[in-house]
């Protein structure tokens, strides 16, 4: 869960986004998804598993386990607003597991947030593989 020294697409992206003019970044953007799969893999796959099915290495340690996005019962009880408070706040924040940290250097960053958030609903969907980082894809069940 590396927050220091943001490098990559994301890095590039923040320092572009910071920049005046600013630039309007797109949901579906490539460098945006690329973005949000390399914050899945280093922030999120620990736990969460690189499918999201809650097996990550770190959180087969947890009790209880990390979610399984691929809950379809769980997907559909929960709505965007929801997932991007538990994203940025952490999960201390809305009454979840304190093992998952906050993201506060996202909060000014609601399309890469929305992203993760794709991330997340693909899970269910069966479509996690297709948006995996080669490294991350190596290591799916």
């Amino acid at each position: 869960m590396e927050r220091r020294g943001l490098t990559g697409a994301l890095g590039l992206l923040l320092v572009a986004a910071g920049c005046e003019p600013r630039i309007e970044l797109k949901p579906g953007d490539p460098e945006l998804v690329r973005a949000a799969r390399q914050l899945f893999d280093g922030r999120c796959a620990n736990c969460h598993g690189p499918r999201g099915r809650g097996d990550g290495p770190a959180g087969r340690a947890l009790s209880p386990r990390p979610r399984d996005f691929g809950d379809a019962a769980w997907q559909a009880s929960v709505d965007d607003a929801r997932l991007r408070q538990v994203i940025v706040g952490g999960g201390a924040a809305v009454g979840l597991s304190s093992h998952m940290q906050s993201n506060p250097d996202l909060a000014d960053s609601p399309v890469l947030v929305g992203e993760l958030i794709r991330i997340v609903r693909a899970c269910a969907e069966g479509q996690g593989a297709k948006d995996m980082s080669p490294e991350t894809a190596k290591q799916a069940p």
